[in-house]
């Protein structure tokens, strides 16, 4: 999947592999291992500016992954992938980052496309006013798009149901919920981001710094976000997995059993 989540993922596994992973794995030879970023569209990151798009390409080719577009996945097998037009591609790992569906439940609830609830402009179902549905749960449209599945949409609809209840609570009419979008960014590796935030656009390092300074100040607490600071420097600069795992014994062992 070309979405935000599959680049930073294609991202963080580059940056993994040739920084760590090698340096505990010295028998790994990373020209061996090949990322490769499927979307089924045209393209990438669809909802980001163009320029934008065209930074997040060049940073990934950069990092050694490579990304082929409107490549659409038919068929996945133990090993290797079957695209819509045929071809075929041997693999090993398979991450999917493409779609997301709601948590199913069980309820009287009629649900659509990938296991929502089509809801009121006011969170509530149409048959069970009583009932409001949001997260990854709902299904609404603003500007004839449905809202995207991102947990700042699940946060704004999760305060505006809950004053929509108390407004219920005190018999006054429950009123339409409308999503601010503040911007989304994607990291792409280490010091590499893009940004579409307050109308601009943004990418390279200003974007990383800006991911960075927006992250932290979401935290609850001077403490928390002092602590959480400390964590990234320590990781940034030292840049080593938190568990490291055994895979053979030294020569000196195997031969004494």
């Amino acid at each position: 999947g070309g979405g935000p989540t599959g680049v930073e993922f294609a991202g963080a596994l580059a940056e993994l592999i040739r920084g760590p992973l090698v340096k505990n794995y010295q028998a790994l030879d990373p020209r061996e291992m090949h990322i490769l970023l499927l979307e089924a569209n045209d393209r990438l990151l669809a909802s980001f500016p163009e320029r934008l798009e065209k930074y997040a390409l060049r940073r990934l080719a950069k990092m050694g992954v490579e990304v082929r577009l409107q490549a659409t996945v038919s068929q996945i097998t133990p090993d290797c992938i079957r695209l819509k037009d045929g071809a075929t591609i041997p693999l090993e790992t398979v991450i999917w980052t493409s779609g997301v569906r709601g948590e199913s439940f069980n309820a009287e609830l009629q649900t659509i496309r990938n296991g929502q609830v089509k809801v009121l402009p006011t969170l509530q179902t149409p048959d069970h006013p009583e009932v409001y549905v949001i997260g990854d749960l709902a299904f609404m449209e603003e500007d004839g798009r449905p809202l995207p599945m991102l947990a700042p949409v699940a946060t704004q609809q999760g305060e505006a149901a809950a004053r929509n209840i108390i407004r219920q609570t005190n018999g006054q009419i429950p009123v339409p919920f409308h999503y601010h979008n503040r911007g989304t960014m994607v990291t792409i590796g280490r010091n590499a981001a893009i940004a579409h935030v307050w109308g601009r656009a943004f990418a390279g390092f200003p974007a990383w710094l800006l991911w960075l300074s927006i992250h932290l100040y979401g935290l609850i607490g001077f403490r928390n976000r002092l602590l959480v600071l400390i964590k990234w420097a320590w990781d940034y600069l030292f840049f080593e997995r938190a568990v490291s795992l055994v895979v053979s014994l030294p020569v000196s062992q195997t031969h004494s059993k």
